[in-house]
């Protein structure tokens, strides 16, 4: 700071030009107390100016991901030094993502901005941490279905339906999936110093199926083991021999095939297949039997009648999924049963869920026959005008649930009989004299006794899970009806009837209340 003494300036203006052109132009100058203090009159000696050094300040955000330096130039003082500001950094403990360049370039605005300015930059940034990637599966080979979806094409560009070319084939050493392994991420940090832990990738399984096994580092590949067709499975791939015929009829006979079959045109009546496979047909099936243990697709329709008894002439039974375009007095049976547009008086069992028709169009039918059982039901139609007798019948495993449970109580009602009988057994026994009859038969007693006493244990908790499992089963049990639920139509959920006497716009059914209830949709 600087003092200015006699002879009297005539103004505070004049004060302020003078410094402006003195070489304490940079100085901080105090403008409030000269202006003061020449209104007052009242001074013998005046403080017009103050030399500031800069200064410098370090903000942390508050996540800790970034600091910011914030300089403020100097008044006429002491510009703000590297090694100086550096300290400042380290007493504020930033330890990461510091580049030393970035403070040097703000220091180095002191040279070009004007006395006081305020001027900051990001000196410091932390990490966000990266998330690994998850595991996946990668296909080496193409398999059946990947094949069965892509007809081949003519060479007028059209496709023909029943030509899928040369069935994908694969030798013992193959690669058929490569296993990419989900990686840990990278860690990230923030300027302080701490790590945020990174997120790793979710693992997926690779299983050797039929046919193949693992090989490579950390069983990294899944390779064929036997010459076959690649079939996909749930955890990988499977290799299976493939069976191809174009007909299934007398000249051929029956077939019963360890792996899958493929018949690309149609199987006459009488005739029956037996695959540990999947079964694809491309044309028609009649009076015959189909029985896999994976799925079953035909390309067409399912035509039978009924013999005696009820029964029917055709008979389509897998493991799987079961996907046809049309079924005629037929019996079906699957995991998954999909018709694609009508069935007509026939049997079908779903363990899961029953479609009928296209759930967007709600074009699907069911005419007359029986639902034996499904979890869930999707169809555009039910019944006919004319009143066809449909019988529909959900959650019937839910039934079979219940019988076993009720065998449950009767069994443990009998082990309570046993004891007591054997409680009298014990007492007559005490009586015999010869010691060593009466050592026998006590201890043949006690563990009958033991055995009833741990299955009464027992049972009760295994009737426990069945309960559950039919209320699960029963609440998630219902009818969807798109287009319209007719007259003569009788629905089962579990144990619930519902015989409808008229027809009904599109609704769901379901069990609500302990009975059958009907929800009408809106549009």
């Amino acid at each position: 700071m600087f003092t200015l003494n006699t002879p009297m300036p005539p103004s505070a203006d004049f004060v302020f030009q003078a410094l402006a052109n003195s070489e304490f132009a940079d100085c901080y100058v105090l403008s409030k107390e000269v202006k003061e203090a020449f209104r007052s009159g009242d001074f013998e000696e005046l403080i017009v100016a103050e030399k500031h050094d800069a200064t410098l300040s370090i903000t942390i955000a508050e996540d800790k991901m970034s600091a910011t330096a914030i300089l403020t130039t100097a008044y006429g003082g002491e510009l703000m030094s590297v090694s100086t500001a550096l300290e400042l950094v380290n007493d504020a403990k930033i330890t990461r993502g510091f580049k030393e360049a970035l403070l040097e370039s703000l220091l180095g605005k002191q040279f070009e901005s004007p006395p006081g300015k305020e001027i900051s930059a990001v000196i410091a940034k932390g990490q966000l941490p990266l998330a690994g990637k998850n595991g996946y599966l990668e296909k080496n080979v193409q398999t059946l279905a990947d094949r069965v979806r892509q007809p081949k094409r003519r060479e007028d560009g059209s496709v023909d339906m029943r030509d899928f070319g040369a069935l994908a084939s694969v030798k013992p050493g193959d690669t058929l999936i490569t296993h990419h392994f989900a990686t840990l991420g990278r860690d990230g940090f923030n300027v302080i110093g701490e790590v945020l832990k990174a997120k790793p990738g979710d693992e997926v399984k690779l299983i050797a199926g039929e046919g193949t096994e693992l090989s490579g580092a950390d069983d990294k590949y899944l390779i064929a083991s036997i010459s076959g067709v690649p079939v996909d499975d749930k955890y990988g791939m499977r290799v299976d021999d493939v069976f191809t015929i174009p007909n299934v009829d007398v000249k051929s006979g029956h077939i019963d095939f360890d792996g899958s079959v493929i018949i690309t045109e149609s199987i006459e009546p009488g005739m029956k297949v037996t695959a540990k496979g999947d079964i694809t047909v491309f044309g028609s099936v009649e009076s015959a039997e189909l029985n896999a243990t994976g799925s079953i697709e035909i390309k067409e329709g399912c035509l039978g009648h009924t013999k005696d008894d009820d029964e029917l002439s055709n008979k389509i039974i897998c493991d799987g999924n079961l996907t046809i375009s049309y079924a005629q007095y037929t019996y079906l049976s699957g995991n998954q049963v999909k018709i694609k547009s009508q069935a007509s008086h026939c049997h079908i069992k779903a363990k899961n869920e029953l479609m009928i028709g296209n759930p967007e169009k709600g074009d699907g039918k069911l005419i007359g026959g029986k639902v034996l059982d499904a979890k869930t039901m999707i169809c555009g139609e039910v019944g006919t005008e004319k009143g066809a007798h449909t019988q529909i019948h959900l959650g019937h495993a839910a039934v079979l649930l219940k019988q076993r449970t009720d065998d449950i109580f009767e069994q443990v009602r009998l082990c309570n009989q046993q004891l007591e009988a054997l409680e009298s057994e014990f007492d007559r026994a005490l009586t015999i004299e010869d010691a060593d009859k009466q050592q026998n038969l006590l201890i043949e007693i006690s563990d009958k006794q033991n055995l009833n006493e741990q299955l009464i244990e027992l049972l009760p908790n295994k009737a426990a899970k069945l309960e559950r499992a039919i209320h699960m089963l029963r609440d998630y049990c219902y009818l969807e009806v798109q287009k319209a639920l007719h007259s003569n139509v009788e629905l089962r959920i579990f144990n619930k009837v519902l015989k409808t006497a008229r027809s009904y716009p599109p609704l769901t059914a379901r069990i609500e209340k302990n009975k059958v209830e009907l929800e009408f949709k809106t549009t």
